[in-house]
């Protein structure tokens, strides 16, 4: 045998040793795929760190927004058995909003990796929200239609409409055109908020999961708690409708959707979507979920991934029973891929993809969970529309009993640098996001999906911290975001 394959021989044996001595330290194996690069590991902090940015941003909806996001990681000492084997031990993570128009939000989390130094996880999250202006689209296959409207100035008719171009012809004033509804004569009404609510809501949500199979296999259960509160604007008086001149004015809001839905849901009317699919809940209410999922996991750094898959089953169920207003459950199917490509390049390329299906249903579905999902690895998911599915639509712009989604992004390393004691990594994303829903799941079929292409960026602030930038734009609409973390 030569010299040198003595030395490469001796080298690999060493390496193994090393590995072998890692793991030995462990209380119990965790899978070498969980094992963080020699990169990672070379700039991975020590001890306690903070991570964390003001905010500021402007939406056509809710005005120029101020905040703050920020994170609270512990990492612990290079000595601890699990350093090499999870980005975090312990991370805190909050944040607080407030808009121009009056949106209010806060977060308050927790995360606990390998608690205790078991095999268990605890995670815990609390929110608040108070949202003049919550969307609301009649859920089902329905409002997959292209957004349309007769112009109350010239009369046209306008098709595939621009979502901005849709809200400002429903500000402009009109004459009483339903007296049934309760609208009288002599007086100027606007639509301008037909399709939007004041929303309040109160969320608590506290997850356990426990790793087997090396940490490749996780059973997750959960409980959450949510109290929420609608208040539509019906004949309300409106300060920023529109006259024919395009001046702003005051006149009164008609009927919103939401009561138009649910008073067609009242008369017990057969074409009603909310009497179809036992839809409930038009003024909001109390709900007490039990969750559970099942995650098969090999994704080699959770914050941000460079390799592997995630199977994810998940099922949130709520009955009168355990404390709900309500009753139903929901079922969802998620699948992640993350795979290195473009290999000729010189710098990293990840494509990643995410495919999911959803369904809900049962004799008393709250409307706002057709809206809502929950992923056992992920958590709550706003749905379709918005930063966390199909970033070209309008947050909640589409709704259904069943809902499939996926997003391919390609992650490109433009650059990485360290300043102030700090190392940052940027990247330069391509996206295209996909996604549909449907009446049930027998309706399933592969057209008319809705779709955007958009392009951001990724900044990874201590390997942890992902300070994300979206920009996308459809058929419909365009939108431009700042948020933490990979939208998965």
């Amino acid at each position: 045998m030569s010299f040198k394959k003595i030395i490469l021989s001796l080298f690999a044996v060493f390496i193994y040793s090393t590995s072998q001595a890692q793991n030995d330290s462990l209380p119990f194996p965790i899978s070498e795929k969980r094992r963080l690069s020699d990169q990672r590991l070379e700039s991975k902090k020590e001890g306690w760190y903070v991570t964390g940015l003001p905010r500021l941003g402007y939406d056509p909806i809710q005005g120029i927004g101020i905040g703050a996001d920020g994170e609270i990681f512990n990492n612990r000492t290079a000595d601890d058995p699990f350093f090499a084997y999870t980005p975090y031990r312990e991370r805190i993570t909050f944040s607080v909003g407030y808009t121009q128009f009056g949106k209010v939000s806060a977060g308050l989390g927790l995360d606990m990796p390998y608690f205790l130094n078991t095999k268990w996880r605890v995670r815990a999250k609390f929110s608040f929200s108070d949202n003049p202006n919550k969307i609301y689209f009649t859920p089902g296959e329905s409002s997959l239609k292209p957004l349309s409207y007769v112009d109350r100035i010239t009369g046209e008719t306008v098709t595939n409409a621009r979502y901005d171009d849709y809200r400002r012809a429903l500000s402009v004033i009109r004459p009483m055109q339903n007296p049934w509804d309760g609208e009288i004569p002599g007086v100027d009404y606007t639509d301008r908020n037909f399709h939007y609510n004041r929303y309040t809501k109160y969320a608590l949500d506290i997850i356990v999961e426990r790793t087997y199979m090396e940490g490749d296999l996780r059973l997750v259960f959960a409980g959450g708690v949510i109290d929420l509160r609608y208040n539509p604007y019906d004949f309300e008086q409106e300060d920023r409708a529109l006259d024919k001149e395009g001046n702003r004015v005051e006149a009164t809001n008609g009927l919103t959707l939401i009561t138009r839905d649910f008073s067609q849901a009242e008369r017990g009317d057969p074409n009603s979507y909310w009497v179809q699919n036992n839809i409930t809940g038009y003024e909001g209410g109390f709900s007490v979920k039990f969750k559970a999922g099942l995650i098969y996991d090999t994704r080699d750094f959770e914050p941000d991934p460079t390799r592997g898959t995630l199977l994810e089953y998940s099922l949130g169920y709520t009955a009168p029973w355990i404390g709900s207003d309500f009753h139903y459950s929901r079922h969802q199917l998620q699948w992640m891929q993350f795979q290195e490509v473009l290999h000729f390049l010189p710098n990293k390329n990840i494509l990643s993809s995410r495919l999911m299906l959803s369904t809900i249903g049962g004799p008393q579905v709250f409307f706002r969970e057709v809206f809502d999902i929950w992923s056992a690895s992920q958590g709550r998911i706003g749905v379709l529309g918005g930063e966390d599915t199909m970033r070209g639509f309008k947050k909640f712009r589409f709704g259904g009993l069943a809902m499939g989604m996926g997003n391919i992004e390609l992650r490109s390393r433009v650059s990485s640098f360290s300043w102030a004691d700090q190392d940052f990594e940027i990247s330069a994303v391509p996206f295209f996001d996909f996604g549909r829903v449907w009446d049930g799941l027998e309706q399933i079929n592969l057209r008319g999906f809705k779709y955007n292409p958009g392009l951001g960026a990724r900044i990874a602030w201590n390997q942890s911290t992902i300070l994300r930038f979206d920009y996308a734009r459809s058929a419909e609409d365009s939108q431009f975001f700042f948020v933490f973390g990979q939208i998965f």
